[in-house]
């Protein structure tokens, strides 16, 4: 298979008709098997990789279990709606592709047309073979026709994006749906499918006292059954799961309209008066210990330049100098008056007095001249200088905490400003409903999940019953010589799909042991892998043949092993697939980025489709890449118009011009 085109018509950011050829370079003189389509975030990479699983699936793209009305809501949002889009109401998405059917290449076009009238959404499926409108098929057989060609299990192996390696690299996949599609990509389901209608042919042709055939129709018949009533319990699931995801956006809605209208504080007021009033003691406790400072050493700690004057002419010792006195207090006059009001202000003529005092108390001390009574208390000014620096942390513990008190009061205060009884009452009842009903629907959810989980454990008990009647079969007596090639049939390819997985698996197991060491930045981290034949779970073996818990690989290894998955999983499949690849590059680290650019990306397919951001492959790895592209497109996307913009070449380099990669 190789897709030519992929056809856009109004839709999503795409306004108008727009052809994007993604044909790769099919000179065999030199490969180039890449198409780099760049874009920023935002500008509609991820709505071509939704454009070429639409256009082949419909309402399957989004997966098993979306309801119809899901899908039409889908489908509405996906229609253009820029400023020119006003009279818009549909949209199309459609592939032009390549396909080989004994031996000879067929030119297929798809187009999944939808429009919307009133109320209801009407889609439109249009196949063409060869410029034919196809007839050798029903119409209301042509989806059917297009899983044929391509399920779309084994699609999800081939056209994914970052999301997809994600769920492979966390171990976060539906185990069964994964084992499904690589049974099928694989070809053991076909086996499987033979083996059946095998044992539905004997079960028709079976002797009067042969049970087993009835047994089988009974099961096979009870299977369908299970199957319809899984199908529509999935159905169920997603309308439910789409009514919790409106009930949780509501429920957020609420909350907002709660906190904003004060209901939170409502519920705290009780609190924040209990907290309002130990805070407005504390503030009180606080100003007392101000005035007691303030009536000590704190008035000093405001001074600093005399402090340290002081200082020095005590460490001169000129404490009996009448000059040095003198020439203290004229420095102390001539500061205090160049100070600024509020500092001139703090000093009173009883301060001035006391420092008057203190100084010629202290450097008249030999002449037998007391210091004055009110600094006794106080000592003298050795001992005030000594006691000053720490009063200074005291005094700035004080000032940083009474702001915090204050601060916080004033947001109390606020708080409780906001306050409406009668609101709060109102929007706490509506966030109550809200959340009542999400929970129910929750419940439902749960209980409908275990219903379903029931039955397919149910549905898995039957295919072993059918393993074991199929087994039976193949095994008993023969009756008729048709019955009896149909029982040796029937037993030759129970063997043959136990040797067909064997097979595959061993080949897929040594395929990814090399894809994974040629991208790990680690070559040699993996000696093996052991692949599970019933679910395909991978086991990791290392060189000291321990195994290797995914968990303790890094965050980039766990994503190169699942692109190594992808890539054995390519390379054993036989199939000639095209990968479409959006983002693939945005967790892992330069080492790993590299050996995806450098291995991966040429190697992986005939037709490699790359959506990328400039960051992701930015202009130095898109230089590296150039001999493997065969052509590149850039989006770019037009806030003012909102719409986006298709045109030849990467994105611009440095010094402005266009990187064609050609």
């Amino acid at each position: 298979m190789l897709i030519r085109n992929i056809i856009l018509e109004n839709f999503g950011l795409y306004a108008g008709r727009h052809v994007v050829d993604i044909q790769p370079a099919r000179n065999a003189k030199k490969v180039r098997p890449i198409v780099l389509v760049g874009g920023k975030n935002g500008a509609g990479k991820t709505s071509l990789l939704e454009a070429v699983r639409l256009a082949l699936y419909g309402k399957l793209a989004l997966g098993e279990r979306v309801s119809q009305s899901s899908y039409e809501s889908y489908l509405r949002s996906r229609v253009h709606s820029g400023p020119t889009a006003s009279n818009l109401n549909g949209a199309s998405v459609g592939i032009e592709f390549e396909f080989a059917e004994s031996g000879v290449v067929q030119l297929y076009e798809v187009v999944r047309s939808w429009t919307i009238r009133g109320g209801s959404v009407q889609e439109a499926v249009d196949l063409r073979k060869n410029g034919e409108t196809v007839t050798s098929v029903p119409k209301d057989e042509w989806q059917n026709f297009l899983h044929e060609l391509l399920p779309v299990g084994v699609s999800q192996l081939f056209f994914f994006d970052g999301e997809k390696i994600t769920e492979i690299a966390e171990d976060t996949t539906d185990g069964q749906q994964l084992s499904a599609a690589i049974r099928s990509l694989l070809g053991i389901d076909l086996v499987g499918r033979l083996r059946t209608d095998l044992g539905l042919y004997l079960a028709r042709h079976q002797r009067a006292d042969d049970t087993s055939g009835e047994s089988l129709e009974q099961l096979l018949s009870e299977r369908d059954l299970l199957r319809v009533e899984i199908a529509g319990l999935g159905d169920q699931r997603a309308d439910l799961l789409t009514l919790l995801d409106g009930q949780r956006r509501e429920t957020a809605k609420a909350q907002q309209r709660f906190t904003a209208g004060g209901g939170e504080i409502a519920l705290r007021r009780s609190s924040l008066v209990a907290e309002r009033d130990a805070l407005t003691h504390e503030r009180s406790t606080l100003l007392s210990q101000f005035k007691e400072g303030s009536s000590g050493l704190w008035p000093w700690i405001a001074a600093p330049n005399l402090i340290a004057r002081l200082t020095e002419v005590l460490a001169n010792g000129d404490t009996g100098s009448a000059d040095a006195a003198s020439r203290l207090m004229k420095r102390f006059n001539t500061w205090h008056k160049k100070s600024d009001a509020s500092t001139q202000r703090r000093w009173t003529q009883r301060h001035k007095e006391d420092l008057q005092a203190l100084v010629e108390a202290t450097f008249k001390a030999k002449d037998g001249i007391a210091p004055p009574s009110a600094l006794t208390a106080v000592g003298n000014a050795s001992q005030i200088l000594s006691q000053a620096t720490g009063q200074r942390t005291i005094a700035q513990g004080f000032a940083k905490r009474l702001l915090i008190v204050d601060e916080r009061l004033a947001e109390i205060e606020a708080s409780l400003a906001r306050v409406d009884d009668t609101t709060s009452i109102y929007l706490l009842d509506e966030l109550r409903g809200a959340d009542q009903a999400y929970g129910q629907t929750k419940g439902r959810l749960k209980a409908l999940q275990d219903t379903l989980d029931s039955l397919q454990s149910k549905a898995a008990s039957l295919d072993r019953d059918r393993e074991r009647l199929l087994a039976k079969q193949a095994e008993g007596k023969k009756g008729d010589r048709k019955t009896a090639l149909a029982a040796r049939i029937a037993g030759a390819l129970t063997s043959y799909e136990a040797a067909l997985v064997s097979n595959k698996v061993r080949a897929l197991e040594l395929a990814f042991v090399d894809c994974f060491n040629r991208l790990s930045r680690k070559g040699d981290l993996v000696r093996e892998v052991r692949i599970d034949q019933e679910n395909f779970q991978a086991t990791l073996i290392g060189n000291d043949g321990e195994e290797i818990p995914r968990a303790r690989l890094s965050a980039g290894e766990k994503q190169v092993f699942a692109i190594a998955i992808l890539w054995a999983l390519a390379k054993t499949s036989g199939r000639t697939l095209p990968v479409i690849i959006d983002t693939p590059l945005a967790r892992l680290d330069s080492d790993h980025r590299a050996a995806i650019m450098q291995r991966y990306l040429p190697e992986v397919s005939h037709q490699v489709v790359v959506l990328s951001t400039d960051t992701e492959v930015d202009e130095e790895m898109s230089g590296q890449l150039s001999s493997f592209v065969a052509q590149s497109h850039h989006l770019e996307y037009l806030p003012s118009e909102r719409r986006t913009t298709v045109s030849p070449g990467y994105f611009k380099t440095k010094n402005g011009t266009t990187n064609a990669l050609l």
